[in-house]
């Protein structure tokens, strides 16, 4: 990759910002030179990992540091936007954890700063990059699967005992539950495959759990071209899993698994119809065998100091994120 290399600050040392670590490891062209985490005991453990990496236990360390180019942003949602906020601020790119904020002002205040200061600001939708989704994007878009006609989508796990006692379900930590949470990797990969929706219609239901915000996310939303993409994503699905099904009028390109994760390994599944459609489509299963949890992250960081090495516009930005929770919202407004 061409250009020196992106100096680097990591906000969060937490369950996230331990796979962003793995993920740095794998790219050259970026240094680690700082981390910050209330924890000390954490960042030590990660600093200790890169050369002369330094340890914070506040933003406003990393604020006046003018050797640092750009940071990641992996912290509870509530901290996410006011955090990016600080770093845009002071004129660093920021590539923040999704869903980027807790509110639709919070994401608009951000990418407004970003356009102005002309610095990138990306939301950190990895899904896009995992291998099946790669692949199934490019034969989409190729035309293999025809035009598309519906997207069916799920994406859930059973959660853990005392999981309703966890950050997640304190809504003034994380904005909402699992429409907000899962959710919004979902409503971006529609976005991505099918574009903007203009109608929205759904449900966020506390089934199982009894929290302050919702276990369980059911939504329909439709683009112009009458396109509709079904999602439910869940906390009380009791066995993982992640199922993405994209049907054209073609065929049908059908992702199951996330990396090793949700019944993996990652795999695509590819149908082509008979074109006179008198027997079974052909199949043809794309197995992703070496995809690790911290990969899809690798890529999305490659792409990310790529657009700021290029002084081009991220794939990714602000406005994805803002779109997406601007669906949620909604949801969210039709309960009240």
């Amino acid at each position: 990759m061409p250009g020196k290399k992106i100096t680097l600050a990591l906000i969060g040392a937490g369950g996230i910002g331990s796979v962003w670590v793995e993920a740095i490891k794998t790219i050259r062209s970026v240094s680690l030179v700082a981390v910050v985490d209330a924890d000390l005991a954490r960042v030590q453990k990660i600093a200790k990992q890169f050369p002369a990496c330094r340890v914070y236990r506040n933003v406003e360390s990393i604020v006046h540091d003018k050797t640092i180019t750009m940071a990641i942003v992996a912290t509870p949602h509530f901290l996410l936007a006011p955090i990016s906020f600080q770093l845009l601020a002071a004129g660093k790119h920021v590539l923040s954890e999704k869903p980027g904020a807790i509110s639709l002002a919070e994401l608009k205040k951000n990418s407004t700063l970003a356009k102005r200061k002309k610095i990138h600001y990306a939301i950190g939708f990895n899904h896009r990059y995992h291998a099946a989704m790669q692949q199934a994007k490019k034969l989409v878009d190729a035309g293999a699967i025809g035009k598309l006609q519906f997207i069916r989508a799920r994406y859930g796990f059973g959660g853990r005992k005392g999981y309703e006692k966890e950050w997640r379900f304190k809504k003034a930590i994380s904005g909402g539950g699992e429409l907000l949470d899962q959710g919004v990797h979902m409503i971006d990969l529609a976005r991505w495959f099918m574009g903007d929706f203009v109608d929205v219609k759904g449900f966020a239901e506390d089934l199982f759990w009894h929290g302050e915000v919702e276990d369980n996310g059911f939504l329909l939303l439709r683009t112009k071209q009458r396109q509709v993409a079904s999602i439910h994503v869940s906390w009380s699905n009791w066995n993982w899993i992640h199922s993405f099904e994209i049907f054209g009028t073609k065929g049908y390109c059908q992702i199951d698994g996330l990396d090793q994760r949700y019944r993996g390994p990652e795999r695509l599944t590819v149908g082509r119809c008979d074109e006179k459609l008198s027997k079974p489509p052909t199949e043809k299963v794309y197995v992703f065998k070496n995809e690790l949890k911290h990969t899809s992250f690798a890529r999305e960081l490659v792409d990310f100091i790529h657009a700021i090495q290029k002084k081009s516009k991220p794939p990714i930005n602000g406005s994805d994120g803002y779109k997406a929770m601007k669906i949620v919202q909604s949801i969210y407004n039709q309960k009240k």
